[in-house]
């Protein structure tokens, strides 16, 4: 097996990733509040349909109802509460490469930069754009971790239902860390471009809000007047 070894002696400070608070409470709010609303709706609404209109009546209603509940609300409360010693709390690149931290500061996803291998076309680091993903593009690299398969693998400086604020820096200080640690790599020039980083300094050239943050903002205050008219809509409804 052919192991690659890197000088982590070199001075190399470490980036860690800067999670912008205003905007993750707004996520965090509009998801958990989307939840709560399917919960009223579709567990609540038809407990209180067979309390008003009887068992028979809103048999089923009441059965498609917690249907569509369990297919949304099990696999959230499955991965944000019972698993969530497994969510991303944190994102260091260092003189070893990415890491991902839980919310107790242990690891739970590693990129070593000794995992990294060539991808056998023009350019071992690249982005790339999935249909329907993210505005910003991922970054692509080729994996073989110790002892499994090699295997092509897409970075994404993004926290679950957090807004990191300085996620083209991560991606700058890790193309850079590659060019200390991996110079027998080749990086894409239109990656470099891609994240507005100076490949002469490996600092990130764009201020403010990007493109794909003003439109997640509008995006939650959309969802939210959804919510707050859905409500308005219902309680008038009953009235």
């Amino acid at each position: 097996m052919n192991i690659i070894k890197t000088n982590t002696a070199i001075p190399f400070a470490g980036v860690e990733s800067k999670i912008n608070r205003l905007a993750t409470f707004i996520l965090q709010s509009t998801f958990f509040g989307m939840l709560f609303l399917l919960f009223s709706l579709f567990v609540l609404g038809p407990v209180y349909g067979i309390y008003k209109r009887g068992f028979e009546a809103m048999l089923t209603p009441a059965l498609i109802c917690w249907g569509i509940s369990l297919l949304i609300l099990i696999p959230s409360t499955r991965y944000y509460i019972i698993k969530r010693k497994n969510i991303s709390r944190k994102i260091i690149v260092d003189n070893t490469g990415l890491l991902f931290y839980n919310s107790k500061n242990e690891i739970v996803e590693q990129i070593l930069y000794t995992e990294l291998r060539s991808s056998k076309q023009d350019f071992d680091i690249y982005t790339v754009t999935t249909v329907g993903g993210s505005i910003v593009p991922f970054l692509e690299v080729t994996l073989k971790p110790e002892k499994k398969e090699e295997t092509k693998r897409r970075i994404d400086m993004n926290l679950p239902l957090h807004v990191v604020k300085n996620k083209f820096t991560l991606y700058a200080h890790f193309m850079h860390g590659i060019t200390v640690f991996r110079p027998d790599l080749k990086i894409d020039p239109m990656a470099v471009s891609s994240f507005s980083i100076d490949p002469t300094t490996w600092k990130v050239n764009r201020k403010g809000t990007s493109l794909g943050g003003w439109l997640l903002i509008l995006a939650v205050f959309v969802i939210s007047a959804a919510i707050f008219g859905l409500v308005f809509l219902l309680a008038e409804l009953k009235n």
